[in-house]
């Protein structure tokens, strides 16, 4: 990936350092007024001294960037470059992320020193870290097992997240949005509302197949493979004319 020498590589090696860069120490007084979302959109308010350190817009949450988060971003992008590279990912979609990395990246070494951010990268463990999600997520439990008896739901609504998951940075780089993946709020089977994400949607035997950004393919069990599709509720569709106000 080509990046100017004043920025920390992303995508080719994880703690290469430029020869050429002024050194920010970590522990200088810098007042970090950036937030930043999963999905690296930025959010500079205008009085950062009021915001906590999560905060969520809508349904998009934004974190005040540090260099432990910084170092989580990166570690993601790394991901999507593969995804990428693997044809899982359109170029456009990764190039606009690359882009927003970058600048996000300009913003931490300011603040941070390129050195905190290395030594950060060196010391995450990705497994480990709780990303800023939304409230809802926040306020989810772990769906408690039934004594003494199976409950199908429980493994078909496991099995669905674990598909998800495999899907997650291709969708989320292509504008899918953690509920519309994932919110459930404990309805485990098809609930007749649109803001109900992907596993909620997801057969016993079915399996992901295409994934856009307007929707992602569910394929059902052979011989037949019924294929249906879960729309994207928050980007435009063919079907869908929206009025230009002029």
């Amino acid at each position: 990936m080509p990046m100017t020498n004043n920025k920390l590589m992303c995508g080719d090696q994880y703690f290469r350092v430029p020869a050429r860069s002024p050194q920010v120490p970590a522990d200088c007084n810098v007042i970090v007024t950036i937030w930043v979302s999963t999905d690296l959109r930025s959010w500079c308010p205008s009085d950062p001294h009021m915001i906590a350190r999560d905060c969520q817009i809508d349904d998009r949450c934004y974190r005040r960037l540090d260099p432990e988060y910084f170092a989580w971003l990166k570690v993601r992008m790394h991901a999507v470059k593969a995804a990428a590279e693997a044809g899982r990912v359109p170029t456009e979609a990764f190039n606009e992320l690359r882009q927003r990395f970058n600048e996000i990246q300009n913003r931490a070494i300011e603040a941070f020193g390129e050195q905190s951010l290395i030594q950060a990268v060196r010391t995450l463990d990705p497994e480990k870290y709780r990303p800023p999600l939304p409230e809802e997520f926040e306020k989810m439990k772990p769906v408690e097992p039934v004594p003494a008896r199976i409950n199908p739901e429980s493994e078909r609504l496991a099995r669905a997240r674990g598909l998800v998951d495999g899907i997650r940075d291709q969708a989320l780089a292509l504008g899918w949005t953690m509920e519309s993946l994932y919110f459930s709020e404990g309805y485990e089977r098809r609930p007749f509302a649109a803001r109900y994400g992907l596993v909620c949607y997801v057969g016993v035997q079915d399996r992901i197949g295409e994934v856009t950004r307007q929707s992602i393919e569910l394929i059902g069990p052979g011989p037949r493979e019924t294929r249906t599709r879960f729309y994207n509720p928050d980007v435009d569709q063919p079907w869908i004319i929206r009025k230009i106000s002029r």
